[in-house]
């Protein structure tokens, strides 16, 4: 593989190499649902009167861009995050080489977040609609991915930020509500977008084997997810009562065998907070799919073994072995380390379901650091 690099942006200028020697570690926290947010560490000394050196305050502005990049070795650069300064930390010491500043920046989501509001009400609007309209109102937003919605809430009001907005909306419509960095500096994307399909176009992460590019996963189970979501509102037309019932399993599973058998999934009704609008259905629909993601995974990427920046809301395929954990898997937090001489990730991902294995005997050969922590025997499958 051919040396990774990274390159830095404050506005429209590329940081100059002085500026890049003198940071030590880049940080990016991708999250599902959250704020994706990095950390620049970058050296500080004092001269010989005492003054402190090269200080990022003095030429970065509070709410100034920065934009973060990095070339794995393909020779494409692959954008981390872009977005406002919205902090300044400085870690100072009389001790030479052990002080340092801070530069935190987050994704534009943050723009979507300063002002909380309570605006008139949305009528007869599909939810999706609505979100085309609030991503619109932002500068910084310079295209939008939108997943079409079928309900049409009979009236919604927005209370608080615009992001917190999106968020309800997105949870009651099976949608998650979020901001990527654009192809193009200065600007992102608004999504209001379902889990994806299938898995992504992404090498699969292996955990034993010759090609092994995975470390120390961890995979757990959730003793309460998997529910079977039951929903009844009461119709203000006519007095009637609409019911809707669903499960993981009846919205498709990732793999071939459910987390739980039929007869052992628990039942777990809607609850009022979420049964907001007369059909039920989107509401009952992702909370029994959040719920379906029973199987969590942990671990880290092998350095310089894998070849491609994995990211939140994308799906990729983990090859563990002759266990019933391996098949494709939602990737819902990346953490990007970067330093003059080394670029790690680390992974959370999520799953519904099981994949078959051939044989009694599963959890014999596990080898190459696989780590299992479940609470049911998957020998009942």
């Amino acid at each position: 593989m051919a040396e990774q690099r990274f390159r830095v942006w404050f506005g429209d200028t590329a940081a100059s190499e002085d500026q890049l020697r003198r940071i030590e570690e880049i940080e990016v926290t991708q999250e599902m649902d959250a704020f994706w947010e990095a950390r620049l560490r970058m050296v500080l000394c004092l001269d010989a009167n005492g003054t402190w050196l090269h200080w990022p305050g003095d030429t970065s502005e509070p709410f100034s861009r920065v934009r973060v990049e990095l070339d794995i070795g393909n020779g494409q650069f692959t954008p981390l995050i872009d977005g406002p300064l919205v902090s300044l930390d400085a870690a100072l010491d009389s001790q030479p080489g052990r002080s340092t500043a801070t530069l935190v920046v987050r994704d534009d989501s943050a723009f979507l977040n300063r002002d909380e509001e309570t605006e008139a009400p949305f009528e007869h609007r599909k939810a999706s609609e609505i979100a085309e309209e609030l991503f619109g109102r932002f500068t910084q937003l310079a295209s939008t991915r939108i997943d079409a919605t079928d309900a049409t809430p009979e009236t919604t009001t927005r209370r608080g930020t615009v992001l917190q907005f999106l968020r309800e909306l997105a949870s009651a419509n099976d949608r998650h509500a979020y901001v990527l960095p654009g192809e193009a500096r200065g600007t992102s994307v608004g999504c209001f977008l379902a889990d994806p399909a299938d898995a992504a176009d992404l090498p699969p992460l292996v955990m034993i084997g010759s090609g092994r590019n995975l470390a120390n996963a961890s995979v757990t189970q959730d003793p309460e997810g998997g529910e079977r979501t039951s929903a009844q509102v009461l119709r203000v037309d006519d007095q009637g009562v609409t019911r809707f019932e669903t499960s993981a399993a009846d919205l498709g599973l990732m793999r071939g065998l459910p987390a739980l058998p039929a007869d052992l999934t628990p039942r777990r009704m809607l609850p009022p907070a979420e049964a907001t609008g007369e059909d039920p259905t989107a509401a009952a629909t992702s909370r029994a799919r959040r719920s379906g993601y029973v199987f969590h995974l942990v671990s880290q990427v092998i350095p310089g073994c894998y070849g491609a920046v994995l990211s939140p809301y994308r799906k990729v395929r983990l090859d563990a072995g002759a266990t019933p954990y391996s098949g494709d898997y939602l990737l819902t937090k990346v953490v990007h380390r970067i330093t003059p001489s080394l670029y790690t990730q680390e992974i959370e991902a999520k799953a519904d379901s099981l994949s078959e294995v051939s044989g009694a005997a599963v959890a014999e050969n596990l080898g190459g650091g696989l780590q299992l922590s479940v609470s049911a025997s998957v020998g009942i499958f």
